[in-house]
């Protein structure tokens, strides 16, 4: 045997990696060993790969793909760790708000209503998310409205998605009919009416709906209750 090279075990034991991690990381190209016996296939490595495999531990523990570790050791690409590190970090704000989702979620008590039909007068929009709020006011007020006006969503509203979305105001003379009919309905009050924290709400009417074997049925709404602090009933047809 050549001297100064490390056995297999030996190699696992200084570097901290399993046996199994070393072949699967020579099977890929990553890691191979300075030597391999042809009658016995024990493998063997020299202490200078330890640091490689110092790298390589660091490179997966941090989530790259053994394919992303075999390019970044050929190039040394600086600007490849800085692209995944940017990956990690939104997939940590996702995550964030996804528990952040699911503790909100189970703040909202969701009760069955049956509502009546009621006539209305409104505006439609495609707004995005930060046109969204000043959309709602200035168009509320325009139509006479306040207390008891309403937001239908009839598409996704957010950085991306623009609805469209119609605010509306109850009048008898409207041209436009509210559907009667049951709805799940909560109530969002204070902070909890904000973006993204009104999100809760939806999402605890969707588990109820999905937990009651109920099946959304029409574009969600936003009914003000009170304007100081903000109170919002959100209400999902259902069936």
């Amino acid at each position: 045997m050549t001297e100064n090279l490390l056995t297999i075990a030996e190699f696992a034991r200084q570097s901290g990696l399993s046996q199994k991690a070393l072949r699967l990381y020579g099977a890929n190209g990553l890691l191979c060993p300075t030597r391999v016996d042809a009658d016995s296939g024990y493998r063997y490595y020299r202490d200078e790969q330890l640091a490689a495999a110092a790298l390589i531990a660091r490179l997966r523990a941090a989530g790259m793909s053994m394919r992303e570790v075999a390019r970044f050791l050929v190039d040394r690409d600086q600007a490849a760790l800085v692209r995944h590190d940017d990956r990690l970090q939104e997939q940590r704000r996702a995550l964030r708000e996804a528990r952040r989702l699911l503790e909100e979620a189970s703040m909202f008590d969701v009760e069955l209503e049956d509502v009546q039909a009621q006539r209305y007068v409104s505006r439609t929009k495609r707004v995005k998310v930060d046109e969204l709020e000043r959309f709602i006011v200035e168009t509320a007020r325009e139509l006479g409205g306040g207390v008891g006006s309403f937001t239908i969503y009839h598409g996704q509203v957010n950085e991306a998605d623009d609805g469209p979305v119609e605010v509306g105001v109850p009048s008898d003379d409207g041209d436009h009919v509210l559907a009667g009919g049951l709805v799940a309905a909560t109530t969002a009050e204070g902070e909890q009416a904000d973006f993204p924290q009104i999100l809760g709400a939806y999402d605890a009417i969707a588990r109820w709906a999905r937990e009651n074997g109920r099946e959304l049925a029409g574009p969600p709404r936003e009914i003000c209750l009170a304007e100081e602090p903000l109170r919002l009933q959100i209400a999902w047809p259902v069936k």
